[in-house]
């Protein structure tokens, strides 16, 4: 192919005629953007979720339609708030897009991405080094063009004050309702609770036995832990499925809403966004007979004096002293030298005995990290903890362990904290069964659940997240079981049956249960 191009050579007045000719083919292929997205809802919803899902699915769509687009995944975050910089999805985003794995990221609007002002311009920021675009849909803004950050700082502005305006506004709402003696209730997330067809919190008669049975043992003088075996041993669940340990069992030993009463505003947001515990910092209202009871007052009493009278035992025949810096100065100065996580106290034997172990253990599993046990002990004697320590443990010849320890500075040389792998966005790739799998007893599709603490991924019957355990008890099902099963090809119906040792039982069919109502 050939073409001629006419030009006037510089400060003459000669005119040349050059014939250029190009060969087919030369040309380079455009290269295809690598096209990601970012979603995030807020709170953990069901419509929220829902949402999530939606959004997700309509990203996958609109990028891998797009001919000019190579789709590189949807990245997401569930039940965070758009405050928050530690977000999962938003990291492992940040981080795919240093490895060159996006060039250009779609998002919904600028409060989805954040509605904090610093973090979106320092992310958009960041990646604009990286010459990694955002395309902020509602807004029309694409951070790469010349006046996008000029509009992306005015806008984000405008969403962190929308946001804290919003908060406010819902404050206040909430405050006039504790003035004026209106409960702001949460029960149905209490276990022993739920929702009658009029909307009105009652006691859940399969969960309200064991929460009866619970009191009775306090009240005869079983600890927290005692009762803790005994529920795990009868394949009780807590209201969230988990098994129960001894903090969950203290806090409903101490709950005042199973005699009927409420306090309102029992916990606040502080000025870091933190839900802490009311300890006189703002106005609590305290409401009695609120709702149904499921144990006597006189039975919650004889269950916290109980409590009380442990405590006290413990106080004078423990060499276990109170949890404060001028008893324990190292309280919040040890860590776990194999994966950099705090230590946690651990007590045993009926408050006699003081160890120290790995959160990071604690909150992942072992599989995550071996973890630490050290004796408060060995910690009180043997070091001087005028500054951060990351604990070591290792065995010696004789069997016996030895703890060693590294200064902060020393360990960040060498190591860096252990993070969770991050949860995987929910997408086809990444769960290429999630439309192939429903619930064994009702039919309906099984959705994700994160939990943002453990990083672990649970399928939920949605019928029963949408419409309650009168219309299916539900299944639950990690996605290790269901990843172990190997490639789904068609739909199956699972079920859990626990056997007699109630270890959990997963099975599944590719037959319709009866009756199935896909929801």
């Amino acid at each position: 192919m050939a073409f001629r191009v006419i030009y006037r050579l510089p400060k003459r007045k000669e005119v040349r005629l050059v014939e250029i000719q190009i060969m087919e083919g030369s040309r380079e292929q455009k290269r295809k953007l690598k096209v990601c997205a970012y979603c995030r809802v807020s709170t953990d919803a069901d419509e929220q979720e829902n949402s999530l899902e939606n959004q997700v699915r309509h990203y996958e769509t609109v990028i891998k339609a797009n001919p000019d687009y190579e789709y590189a995944g949807v990245y997401s975050d569930f039940a965070i708030s758009g405050f928050k910089e530690k977000r999962p999805g938003l990291q492992k985003m940040l981080a795919d897009a240093e490895k060159g794995k996006i060039d250009l990221i779609l998002t919904k609007s600028v409060s989805r991405f954040a509605r904090n002002t610093s973090i979106v311009l320092e992310a958009t920021r960041k990646l604009k080094e990286l010459n990694v675009g955002v395309f902020f849909e509602l807004q029309n803004i694409n951070t790469l063009s010349g006046e996008g950050e000029l509009m992306l700082t005015i806008l984000a502005a405008f969403a962190q004050a929308e946001s804290e305006s919003g908060s406010t506004g819902a404050k206040m709402v909430y405050q006039r309702k504790y003035e004026a003696g209106i409960p702001v209730q949460y029960l149905e997330r209490s276990f022993g609770y739920t929702k009658d067809e009029r909307g009105i919190f009652v006691a859940d008669e399969e969960e309200a036995v064991w929460v009866r049975k619970i009191y009775e043992m306090a009240a005869d003088g079983y600890t927290p832990a005692a009762i803790k075996r005994y529920l795990n041993e009868n394949g009780v669940k807590t209201v969230g499925g988990a098994e129960w340990i001894d903090s969950t069992v203290f806090r409903l030993i101490e709950n005042e809403i199973y005699k009927g009463d409420y306090i309102m505003h029992k916990h606040f947001v502080n000025e870091e966004r933190k839900l802490v515990r009311n300890r006189g910092e703002v106005d609590a209202w305290y409401i009695e007979d609120d709702h149904e009871a499921i144990v006597s007052p006189e039975l919650w009493q004889r269950a916290q004096d109980a409590l009380e009278a442990k405590r006290d035992y413990l106080a004078e025949g423990s060499v276990i002293e109170e949890f404060t810096e001028e008893n324990y100065p190292y309280m919040n100065k040890i860590f776990c030298a194999r994966c950099g996580h705090p230590l946690y106290k651990r007590i045993y034997s009926n408050g006699n005995r003081l160890n120290w172990g790995c959160s990071g253990t604690k909150r992942y599993g072992k599989s995550f990290c071996e973890g630490i046990n050290i004796p408060d002990g060995v910690l009180r004697g043997a070091w001087n903890f005028d500054e951060n320590m990351y604990i070591g443990e290792k065995p010696t010849d004789k069997g016996k362990k030895e703890f060693t320890y590294l200064k902060e500075a020393s360990w960040k040389r060498r190591h860096k904290k252990k993070e969770p792998e991050p949860i995987p966005e929910n997408t086809e790739t990444e769960y290429p069964y999630r439309e192939k799998i429903f619930c064994g007893l009702c039919g309906s599709r099984l959705v994700r659940h994160v939990n943002t603490k453990s990083h672990k991924v649970i399928w939920v019957c949605n019928g029963r997240k949408r419409k309650g355990k009168d219309f299916c008890d539900g299944t639950r099902v990690p996605d290790t079981i269901i990843k172990g099963w190997g490639e789904i090809k068609k739909d199956i119906y699972i079920q859990r049956k626990d056997d007699k040792n109630g270890k959990k039982r997963y099975s599944y069919t590719s037959k319709k249960p009866k009756g199935a109502d896909r929801a």
